[in-house]
Order: C-alpha cells, then structure tokens, then sequence
C-alpha cells in the first residue's frame, strides 16, 4: 500500500514540471494538457510500477510458489523411535523423532494432526517438506508402516521454567529422546500410545 502511495505522491509532483517542460515543445492547449496528463499518470506510474514490485513475503509463500522457485526442500528420515508430548491448548501435537543416524528430529505443529488422525503417523519413515529460503515448514510425508506403539510425555508446566519452547519445529539435535526429555523434564503420561490410541 505505502508503495502504491509513494508512486501516486511522485507522480502528482512530477505533473507540474512534465507540463512545464511539454509547453516548451506543445503550443496547443488541450494537447498539452493531455500529454502532461498522460506521460504523468499514466506512462511515469507505469514505469515505476515496473522498477519497483511488490516484494512477496516469503513467509506467505506456498508450497507450490516455493517448488517453482526452486525453494522447497525435501529431507527423508528414517526413524528408529518415537515420542509424543502432550499437546498443550490447541498449539499442535509435538514428537520427538530420533533417525537412523542418532540424532532427534522435533516436529510440532497443526500440520500434524492429519497424519494422526488419519494413522499414518508416526512412522517408520518421513518426509519433511520445508522452505530452504526461510526455512517456513510445509508438512510432513509419513512414508513408511505405521508404528505400533510409542511413549507420550506430559507437557511440561509453563511455569516450572522448563525450556521446551526452545525446541524449533523441524530443527534435528545431537540428543537421544531420552537425553531430551531428561533435559526438559518430561514426565511420562502414560506407558505409551498404541495404534488403537492414535
């Protein structure tokens, strides 16, 4: 919108020497009215409009816009366990899923919950879609068997000073899950969740 202004307030001020400038080369009144007119609002503004774009916000980007442009990157993992944190208010679910090469990727979010729902996931194996410029999280592919069953852990209280808000969404780290949750404090809610859970 500013831009949209800036180039109206160019423009208008730009009339008066357009017009001054066209009378040294128009005599006819009317003409030069309509050129003065025409090269300000309509041949100027268009110009302008063409040297400065409106700049997209690379965090509204889709996933389509984001694979035309050569953005969007695909990671699979293998994965060798799980584990859910319960979901706290209506925020997403949370998994801690360690892959195959020792390290535990944090997944969390609202995209979570079809997978879930439909039990695809958690399983054995993962896409994650996710935009390599700003690094904006697409979803998630579940792409191997569904596992059978996988510990949950409570929420941590907000106000106990746990640090789980740290984790970032789709970020890997160097710790085990137990590691994590021993780091976090998670308490676990229950056994675990088994397919007839999810």
């Amino acid at each position: 919108m500013l831009r949209l202004i800036a180039i109206a307030a160019i423009c208008t001020m730009l009339l008066v020497p357009i017009a001054g400038f066209s009378s040294n080369v128009i005599s006819n009144g009317p003409l030069l009215i309509l050129v003065s007119f025409g090269l300000a609002y309509l041949v100027i503004p268009a110009y302008l409009l063409h040297i400065w774009p409106v700049q997209k916000s690379p965090k509204g980007k889709s996933m389509q816009d984001a694979l035309w442009d050569g953005e969007l990157a695909t990671i699979e993992h293998q994965v060798s366990e799980v584990a859910q944190i319960e979901e706290v208010e209506d925020e997403g679910l949370h998994f801690l899923v360690h892959t195959s090469n020792g390290e535990t990727l944090y997944l969390s979010g609202q995209y979570l919950y079809g997978p879930v729902e439909r039990k695809s996931f958690p399983s054995d194996r993962v896409r994650v879609f996710t935009n390599r410029s700003n690094g904006v999280r697409y979803g998630i592919e579940p792409i191997g068997p569904l596992m059978k069953s996988w510990p949950v852990y409570e929420s941590p209280n907000l106000e106990s000073g746990s640090a789980l808000s740290t984790l970032e969404d789709g970020h890997i780290y160097k710790q085990t899950i137990a590691e994590l949750a021993a780091k976090f404090d998670l308490r676990p809610a229950k056994s675990q969740t088994t397919l007839g859970d999810a």
